[in-house]
């Protein structure tokens, strides 16, 4: 599981060995949550389907996912997942974090 963020974003979330993704209100309408995708780095117009603004696509935080997320309503549910309180990530459980151009999958 993915979640992409900006150089402030990926800061706060890095200094802790825990990550915590926290939660809020996003546009659009959806619930509030934190929210994460199975979508890759390196995906053809990755902004667009995320609907979120390029520079947020900066950092990416990856780790295993337990299951545990809820798909958003309607088509995106497919590829965006979300749980509505802040989102913790232990050691065991993290893969990556860094420059999404850097980051595996994207290689």
């Amino acid at each position: 599981m993915n979640h992409f963020t900006d150089r402030k974003g990926y800061n706060a979330i890095a200094a802790s060995p825990t990550w915590r993704f926290r939660a809020s209100t996003p546009p659009g309408g959806h619930p509030f949550g934190a929210y994460f995708t199975n979508l890759a780095p390196d995906t053809v117009n990755l902004a667009l389907k995320l609907r979120i603004p390029k520079d947020k696509l900066g950092y990416v935080f990856v780790f295993v996912d337990l299951g545990d997320l809820l798909p958003i309503a309607g088509g995106r549910g497919k590829f965006i997942f979300y749980l509505a309180d802040d989102y913790l990530v232990i050691k065991e459980r993290q893969i990556y974090h860094g420059e999404s151009a850097q980051c595996p999958s994207a290689e």
